[in-house]
C-alpha cells in the first residue's frame, strides 16, 4: 500500500512536469526560433517520456508478462534523447564542460538563441550480445505482426566500440528495410557469431540481418549504402524490391556509425530468396 502511495505521489509530480513541458509545444518553432530551441523543447518531452519510463518500472505498474515495455521504451527514449542533443548541436556547436541547459521553465521570450548544448559520451557496448537481446522484443513490435523475428546471439558476447543507442539505431534502420520489403509478411533473422579471419589474433564479431523477401537487386548490390539512394527511385515496384529505407538515408546512417566503430557492412542476396546485411565488428580491447 505505500509503495502504491509513494508511486502515486510520484505520478502526480511528474504529471505537472509534463503539463508544463505540454505547455512549451504552442510555441514550437515559431517565427525566428532557432533549431536549438525547438530542440530544447523536444529534450523536455524526452525527458518526460524518460520519467514514464520510471513509471512503468515501479512494482506492480504493469504485470510480469508486460514489464519488458518499460525498458524497451526507455532503448527508444535514450536514443531518441541522443538525437535531440545532436539536432541542437548542429545548430549551435557544443557548449564547454559545465555549460547549463535551460530550465523548462524558462519563457520562450527569456530564452539565449545563442545557446550552446554539451553532448555527452555515450558509453560503448561491454556486452554485444546482451545489447542484441534487449533489442529483441522492440524490433519485432517493429517488424509487425505479419512479420516472424528471431533472434540468436549466443555467441559474441565481447565488447565493441559501437554504444547502445547506436546499436539500436542501426537495428531499427536494417529491420525496417527488411519488414517493407515483404508487405504480405514474412521472416527476418537476426544472427550474432564470433568469426576468424584469416591471419587474425582475434576473432570478429558478425551480426547479420537476414530477410526471405525479393532480396536486393544485382545492379544496385553496390549502391545500396550511398546517401540518397534508394531502390524506389530506379522505377521499382511497391513490395517488388527491397525499398533501401525511405529517402535512401538508412543505410548510409548505418554505414557511417559501424565505420565510426571500426567495422564493416556488406549487402548481398540469399541463394534462394531474400536479402542479408552483414555487420563486421572488432572486438574492443579492454
Amino acid at each position: 500500500m505505500r509503495q502504491t502511495e509513494q508511486a502515486a505521489g510520484r505520478g502526480g509530480a511528474e504529471l505537472k512536469r509534463v503539463e508544463v513541458v505540454v505547455d512549451t509545444l504552442a510555441s514550437l518553432r515559431g517565427p525566428g526560433e532557432s533549431l536549438a530551441e525547438v530542440a530544447h523543447d523536444a529534450r523536455n518531452m524526452v525527458t518526460a517520456l524518460g520519467l514514464y519510463c520510471d513509471l512503468l518500472q515501479e512494482p506492480g505498474v504493469l504485470t510480469p508478462a508486460y514489464q519488458h515495455y518499460g525498458s524497451e521504451l526507455r532503448l527508444v527514449a535514450t536514443s531518441s534523447r541522443r538525437l535531440v542533443e545532436k539536432l541542437a548541436a548542429l545548430d549551435t556547436g557544443i557548449a564547454p564542460v559545465g555549460a547549463k541547459a535551460l530550465d523548462a521553465s524558462t519563457p520562450k521570450s527569456g530564452r539565449n538563441t545563442s545557446q550552446r548544448w554539451e553532448i555527452a559520451p555515450a558509453e560503448p557496448i561491454t556486452n554485444l550480445a546482451a545489447e542484441v537481446m534487449a533489442n529483441r522484443n522492440l524490433l519485432a513490435a517493429l517488424a509487425g505482426p505479419s512479420i516472424v523475428l528471431t533472434v540468436d546471439a549466443a555467441s559474441g558476447a565481447q565488447p565493441v566500440k559501437l554504444t547502445g543507442e547506436d546499436l539500436t539505431r542501426v537495428l531499427v534502420n536494417l529491420v525496417k528495410n527488411a519488414a517493407e520489403a515483404m508487405p504480405a509478411g514474412g521472416r527476418i533473422a537476426i544472427t550474432l557469431q564470433e568469426r576468424m579471419a584469416d591471419g587474425a589474433e582475434m576473432p570478429l564479431l558478425v551480426l547479420a540481418v537476414e530477410d526471405n523477401g525479393p532480396g536486393i537487386p544485382d545492379q544496385t548490390l553496390e549502391r545500396v549504402f550511398e546517401s540518397g539512394f534508394s531502390t524506389r527511385s530506379q522505377g521499382a515496384a511497391p513490395g517488388g524490391s527491397w525499398p533501401a529505407a525511405h529517402r535512401g538515408l538508412g543505410l548510409s546512417i548505418t554505414r557511417s556509425m559501424i565505420e565510426a566503430a571500426g567495422g564493416q557492412v556488406l549487402a548481398s542476396n540469399l541463394p534462394q530468396a531474400g536479402a542479408r546485411l552483414e555487420i563486421e565488428l572488432p572486438i574492443r580491447v579492454l
